[in-house]
């Protein structure tokens, strides 16, 4: 994980930015009190001083002598990271990226490097940033969408789910992303992938179900959740299980009386 190491706004376009130790960033405009915020495709700019080792000799010492032009700069992040197409997690916002560099490269000062090597892109979700905080990559994939599922991460499946990645995505053993988070005890992922068409009795290649994963885990909430979404008591895994028997196995008592309750 890399971290951000300054955070930088100016009134005005084209002029030298001041530093400051902390910034709200807003959904949809930019950083507070920056003039490059408003509706476009341009709202944050991004440097990670990886990229300054691109500046030729000649052109160091006035590159680094200059003021900062990006609104922030970030450290511990590979550049090759920070492609086109995915989301930057700087504090409690999002970025995703929409640009390397500008059209027309500038040849002094600071935004020698900015124009060629600056990210740019849009906020996706707004918050509080301060010097410090962790900065995070999420490629727009199968594998980060489940990441972030398993981590409990609401901002990115929020994100990846409205970019169109599909809610019933599975892992390499079949299993969906609605069973990984019922698993994980993840009840705020789990009503959102449900209100956004997750299948809430799909199987895995073993026959299991998101309320089978839930049950031996003791998810109480969650598996009160599937019930009501249309889970299936009644269905058993390939080995004859339901989410009973996985609940009684497992000593989950409590989730043991409440399947009993409906029946199962």
């Amino acid at each position: 994980m890399g971290k951000v190491v300054a955070i930088n706004i100016s009134n005005e376009r084209g002029t030298e930015k001041r530093s400051v130790g902390q910034v709200e960033v807003i959904e949809g405009w930019g950083l507070e009190g920056d003039a490059h915020g408003g509706d476009w495709d341009r709202q944050v700019s991004i440097l990670p001083v990886e990229s300054l080792e691109n500046v030729p000799p000649e052109k160091k010492e006035e590159v680094l002598g200059g003021g900062y032009t990006e609104n922030f700069t970030i450290e511990g992040v590979d550049p090759a990271e920070l492609a086109v197409g995915n989301f930057v997690n700087l504090g409690q916002a999002v970025i995703k990226i929409l640009y390397i560099g500008k059209e027309q490269y500038k040849n002094h000062g600071r935004p020698y490097i900015v124009s060629r090597e600056g990210r740019f892109g849009r906020v996706f979700k707004g918050g509080l940033v301060k010097v410090g905080d962790g900065v995070s990559v999420y490629i727009f994939s199968r594998d980060s969408f489940l990441q972030c599922v398993q981590e409990g991460s609401l901002t990115m499946v929020r994100i990846f789910l409205e970019e169109g990645m599909d809610p019933n995505t599975r892992d390499n053993y079949d299993a969906t992303v609605l069973m990984l988070a019922a698993r994980g005890g993840h009840a705020p992922v789990v009503r959102f992938l449900l209100d956004k068409g997750a299948e809430v009795n799909a199987r895995s290649d073993d026959g299991i179900t998101a309320l089978m994963a839930a049950a031996y885990m003791g998810q109480a909430d969650i598996v009160e959740m599937l019930l009501a979404a249309g889970g299936d008591p009644g269905f058993r895994s390939d080995s004859g299980l339901t989410a009973l028997s996985l609940a009684r196995e497992a000593k989950q008592e409590a989730v043991a009386r409440m399947l009993e309750n409906r029946g199962a």
